[in-house]
């Protein structure tokens, strides 16, 4: 049984998808609640930071590999399958 590459590329963009909606909710809710302190506002800002470089080192990655070679999963060639 043979799977292409993009699977995992579609499993991770939904992974993204769903990473991003959580943190677009929850800055929503510091911005909209107002920031208790200046330490509050810095970790806000790390955050949105470290989520942006994440994102810029994931797509160098991403971008260098081939999505349309398969993989094989199973290999049911042996010689206990040739009965």
């Amino acid at each position: 049984m043979q799977l292409t590459l993009s699977v995992f590329l579609f499993i991770y963009l939904i992974y993204i998808a769903i990473f991003l909606f959580f943190s677009f909710f929850n800055l929503y809710h510091i911005v909209h609640n107002g920031f208790v302190s200046t330490l509050a506002y810095v970790i806000t800002v790390g955050y949105i930071v470290a989520t942006v470089l994440a994102l810029f080192v994931s797509y160098y990655f991403i971008a260098q590999v081939d999505w349309s070679q398969t993989i094989e999963i199973f290999n049911f060639k042996g010689p206990i399958f040739n009965m």
